[in-house]
């Protein structure tokens, strides 16, 4: 026995699931990938950022080694003298100083101290003296 259209078929069921909230499995794993591509090409360009400083760390040393080897060449009017104090097992403390007469018979003194550890960051005028 059928009565007619019951209320029970006016009614809308809502379901929990038919509204989206959250995200796919297929847009986590895009972003994901997103994320790693950006990742990888930070740390190319940080690799590749060591390598020129590296690159600019070995011309500048070049560069002074040659200075100095020309300027040592090109005139003798300039004396130095080089003292080297042992502060510590690691640490030395350099002072040279650079004596020369001008055109006019003055004479002048620069002095350059410094301090030189094994393995520091600036370790690279080290030598074992």
């Amino acid at each position: 026995m059928h009565l007619g259209p019951s209320k029970l078929d006016n009614i809308k069921v809502s379901n929990a699931f038919s509204k989206k909230k959250g995200f796919t499995l297929i847009e986590v794993m895009v972003a994901m990938v997103v994320i790693l591509v950006i990742f990888a090409g930070g740390f190319g360009a940080l690799s590749y950022g060591n390598k020129l400083i590296e690159t600019a760390r070995d011309e500048t040393r070049a560069s002074q080694v040659l200075q100095s080897e020309f300027t040592d060449a090109y005139s003798s009017r300039y004396t130095v003298k080089r003292k080297i104090a042992t502060r510590s097992a690691t640490e030395k403390r350099v002072t040279m100083a650079v004596t020369w007469m001008d055109n006019r018979g003055t004479s002048h003194t620069r002095e350059y101290i410094t301090l030189i550890a094994k393995d520091g960051l600036y370790d690279y005028y080290y030598r074992s003296f």
